[in-house]
């Protein structure tokens, strides 16, 4: 019951602050948006990354990730801005739209700002753009890192609801922030309470990108039925993320590496605990772009000190850039799963990145092609 309060006192707290004088002020709110169309197909029957209803990729091809945002935003006085985004994605064969963020943004000095509402997850290199597609080289950032799917690391989280105490630094050539983030995080059948973490940052003139991120809460099952719900319950879900993006003349690089852990016991002691990484690298030529990344994800069953699943992917892509703020992309992705010592996982877990309640790839391998077209406007 206090999370209770504290979450609508948080929410209640921005609403208010974001009310005062934006009536007088509707000449300074600023629209903007984006859209990302995409279209995969893959050579096997069995659905990538969704079920049917909710998208998911298959022989048959999807529109799964498509998407537009509407970004609106007004400085209300000096010390007083208020953001907000809705989002517009394909789910169950229609789209649904969202609110994704909306937070206050409260300068208490030059270098120290609060804010507070529903505000984009800290975590990972591009996660609180991770929508906009125009703002990185893949069609999908990497799902080994950025997903909130069952069958994922989960290191990365939509949005959290609560508040932020972001401190910046300009040294030199540098620009180092530490954010300090609380809340929650409601997510389908699971709250994560008692949100706590922090999110280290360090750019070099736009050259160089560093990002250190850690966190940890408490589930909270709103489904007490659903699978693993009482063994997940008042449970810790902790994980420490660390990136670095690079973009020298025309060569492009990221780095990610993630680590998430659940604190079960017993037999389902280290379920769940996953280990992630993708490495990236492209280069510009003109108004085209090749790039290729490699991903990696590998997660305990806890059922046996060896015994696990994940998946490995190898996409090979080229951008062209129509112009700075539209870009059409194509890929092709080598889709690996793993599952050793613990067949018994196929009733539950599924294989790698494939949900278990629909057909299972026919082999190890599926390939999948893709084609996007991202655009900001």
């Amino acid at each position: 019951m206090k999370n209770k309060y504290i979450k609508g006192a948080v929410i209640l707290g921005a609403s208010i602050m974001a009310s005062e004088g934006i009536a007088a002020s509707m000449d300074t709110v600023k629209i903007d948006g984006f859209l990302s169309t995409r279209y995969s197909v893959t050579d096997d029957p069995a659905f990538y990354l969704e079920h049917r209803d909710d998208g998911g990729i298959n022989e048959d091809g999807s529109f799964y990730g498509t998407k537009l945002g509407l970004n609106i935003s007004t400085q209300v006085n000096d010390k007083l801005s208020v953001a907000t985004q809705l989002l517009s994605s394909i789910q169950e064969g229609g789209y649904s739209t969202t609110l994704d963020w909306a937070f206050a943004n409260i300068s208490l000095s030059p270098d120290l700002d609060l804010r507070v509402g529903k505000i984009k997850y800290p975590v990972g290199l591009v996660n609180e753009y991770v929508d906009v597609g125009v703002a990185y080289p893949w069609i999908q950032a990497p799902v080994v890192i950025y997903s909130e799917l069952p069958t994922a690391a989960q290191a990365t989280r939509e949005a959290y609801t609560g508040l932020s105490f972001l401190k910046t630094m300009a040294v030199d050539d540098w620009t180092y922030s530490a954010d300090f983030f609380a809340g929650q995080v409601d997510l389908t059948g699971m709250t994560i309470k008692k949100l706590l973490g922090v999110s280290f940052r360090a750019n070099w003139d736009d050259v160089v990108e560093m990002q250190l991120a850690t966190y940890q809460g408490t589930m909270k099952p709103t489904d007490l039925t659903a699978p693993m719900a009482t063994a997940m319950d008042g449970k810790t879900h902790s994980a420490t993320t660390a990136g670095i993006k690079a973009d020298w003349n025309n060569v492009i690089a990221y780095a990610e590496y993630a680590k998430v852990e659940m604190d079960t016991e017993g037999m389902m002691k280290d379920r769940m605990n996953s280990d992630s990484w993708y490495a990236t690298l492209g280069y510009r030529m003109g108004q085209w772009m090749p790039h290729v990344t490699v991903q990696d994800w590998q997660q305990k069953s806890g059922m046996g000190a060896t015994d696990g699943y994940g998946s490995a992917i190898t996409t090979v892509g080229l951008n062209y850039s129509i112009s700075p703020k539209t870009v059409v992309k194509f890929e092709v992705s080598t889709i690996e799963t793993d599952q050793f010592n613990n067949t018994a996982l196929l009733a539950t877990e599924g294989v790698g990145l494939f949900p278990s309640d629909s057909p299972l790839p026919a082999d190890d391998s599926t390939q999948m092609y893709s084609i996007a077209l991202d655009t900001v406007f």
